[in-house]
């Protein structure tokens, strides 16, 4: 079969009950994998230039599993030629992986070449879906910036320095951009309503599995853990858990979005960028778990640090219940408002003052944030 040639029909047709295939939980998984490779050189350097690297090369990776998982949910039928594109793609996020690891140093070159490979790979991706007639005008704007953002990364692998992160800067802009510029394709060409969030679903499970296995990483410090080690490790874990909980049975972020107008387009867009904050907060979440288990008391870096992952946490999930794809607009109680502003207000509180305090103090304090937070994001899905 000629996978290039015109289909009759305009668009792809997939079940309505449409699920994530198994490739696309190994895909996942492999991306998780890179992202650890991340939080190992981010707990090396737990500060403030360390936490710019991190979230600069989270970033980077987040856009590329983003713009395959869009991809996919409109144009994935699992065709032979797909499927092998698809194991380049792994092969591709694997060597980015093993850049990551250094990617402001001297893997530069193997971090830069590894995202346009996958850039360009994606361009090969959407040329397959050019049979699709009603989808060229997507697969011609997507090409081109595919092509555009390939050709920054390459350019970037023997720039100097300054010049490589502008290179670099200007590729990631166009990942910023790309989705307002080509809105209207959210509800022409309407991602899949029940395959997209699972996605997303998925993907954040497997972080907050990251998360916990950071948690039994800050144990594994000698025969006998310190109190600091139990402490961050137990603290992590429970952190863990409330974001699963406000993520999942509170905003439940994960139900179906059925797109039918430009208005749910935008909502779409909040809700996929909320994930963005989120996906921070928890990985700086399980970076923090393991540099926190061999410290007695924090520094004001590291403490301002690990608090800002929480409210990174806190921001994400209080867009997605603002995103929810209901019937009406959400409209956020003075009840709801007020749970807000005091989640703020003791973040505020515990950046001034908590750097004196010992860690136990920090991570309980952030448990009780998660659950102020799950709180208020159940009663904005509700509008009580």
């Amino acid at each position: 079969m000629n996978t290039i040639t015109q289909h009759p029909n305009p668009l792809p047709q997939f079940a309505l009950d449409r699920r994530a295939s198994w490739f696309e939980l190994f895909f996942d998984l492999v991306f998780v994998v890179a992202v650890a490779q991340l939080n190992g050189a981010y707990v090396a350097h737990y500060n403030l230039a360390g936490a710019a690297q991190f979230a600069f090369g989270f970033l980077a990776m987040w856009w590329c599993w983003l713009g395959h998982t869009f991809y996919a949910t409109r144009f994935d039928n699992d065709l032979p030629t797909q499927r092998t594109l698809g194991l380049l793609l792994i092969l591709t996020v694997a060597w980015l992986g093993y850049g990551a690891a250094d990617y402001a140093g001297d893997l530069h070159g193997i971090f830069a070449s590894g995202i346009a490979s996958f850039k360009l790979l994606m361009v090969v991706a959407y040329a397959l879906a050019w049979r699709w007639p009603a989808a060229r005008p997507m697969i011609r704007f997507y090409g081109t910036l595919y092509l555009l953002q390939a050709a920054l990364w390459l350019l970037s692998v023997d720039a100097a320095p300054a010049i490589r992160w502008s290179l670099w800067s200007a590729a990631l802009l166009l990942d910023v951009v790309s989705p307002w510029l080509a809105g209207r394709f959210a509800h022409e060409i309407p991602p899949h309503a029940e395959h997209l969030p699972e996605r997303f679903g998925l993907f954040t499970i497997i972080l907050l599995g990251e998360s916990v296995a950071s948690a039994v990483h800050a144990l594994g410090h000698g025969a006998e853990p310190a109190l600091e080690a139990r402490i961050a490790a137990v603290g992590g874990t429970l952190l863990t858990f409330m974001v699963w909980v406000a993520y999942f049975e509170r905003t439940r972020a994960h139900q179906g979005r059925h797109i039918a107008t430009a208005h749910d387009g935008l909502k779409m867009r909040l809700w996929a960028f909320a994930h963005l904050p989120l996906y921070l907060g928890i990985a700086s979440l399980a970076a923090g778990t393991v540099y926190l288990s061999g410290q007695a008391l924090l520094q004001p870096d590291a403490q301002g640090i690990f608090t800002s992952g929480i409210g990174m946490i806190m921001l994400g999930l209080l867009v997605l219940s603002a995103a929810q794809n209901g019937e009406s607009r959400i409209r956020f109680g003075p009840r709801v408002w007020l749970q807000m502003l005091l989640a703020a207000g003791s973040l505020f509180a515990l950046a001034a003052i908590g750097f004196a305090q010992p860690v136990y103090l920090l991570i309980t304090t952030g448990v009780a944030f998660i659950l102020q937070l799950a709180v208020a994001s159940e009663r904005a899905v509700g509008g009580h």
